[in-house]
Parts: structure tokens; sequence; C-alpha cells
């Protein structure tokens, strides 16, 4: 999986990061799996799980406590709504989800594996 990336959002600069185990934390706390969650998210049918979720296990992926994550989210809700923090947590989910990697025809880079077929 991928490492944690920064972004800039309501509570701030955080890095994010969504590994298997929080990927599937999402899908367990709203009862949808992740693409059918980034699909609410971006269609503007979410429900507040979908918006939350992402967020605070994003926070936790990229190794914040799990108390200070709850904290932050908590003061994002406090300076932008829950429509404001759906764009959040859609751009999160398409990161770890649908993230584009560059074309690279031929003999990778030093030190990248081949992946077999």
């Amino acid at each position: 999986m991928r490492g944690a990336e920064e972004i800039v959002w309501a509570g701030g600069e955080s890095a994010f990061r969504l590994g298997i185990g929080e990927l599937r934390a999402i899908e367990s706390k709203c009862d949808a799996g992740c693409a059918v969650v980034l699909m609410r998210l971006l269609s503007s049918s979410w429900k507040i799980d979908d918006v939350l979720q992402p967020i605070r296990l994003g926070l936790v992926g990229a190794g914040m406590p799990e108390r200070d994550a709850k904290r932050k989210l908590d003061r994002a809700l406090t300076l932008a709504s829950p429509y404001a923090l759906a764009v959040t947590s859609a751009e999160i989910l398409r990161r770890f989800v649908m993230w584009e990697t560059p074309d690279q025809p031929g003999e990778p880079e030093a030190g990248i594996a081949a992946e077999s077929n």
C-alpha cells in the first residue's frame, strides 16, 4: 500500500494514509464498499459516516493516536460543514483507492521489483 500523503483541509495540514485495515474499517462503519462510499461522496448522496470515517481513519492510518484524530476531526467540524468535509473525505479515498501510476514500459527503476502476471 501507499505511504502517508499530506492534505490541506479544514483541520490544517495533516498526513493521511488508508491501508487495508483502515479501508476495511471504513467499509464496516459505512456498511458499503470503499468504491460505493467514494461514489456517494462524489454524488452528494453520502451518509455522515461516509464523511467522518475516511478522515478519522486516514489520520490514524498515518500514525496519529485515535484520541488526537477524534479531537482534530471534532475541531474541524466546528470550522467546516459536513458538506465541505465530504470533499476532503472523497480526496482521501481517491488517493488510496484510485491513485494513478505513470506508465513506465520497459525495465523498472533500480530497486523496484517487476510485477509478475
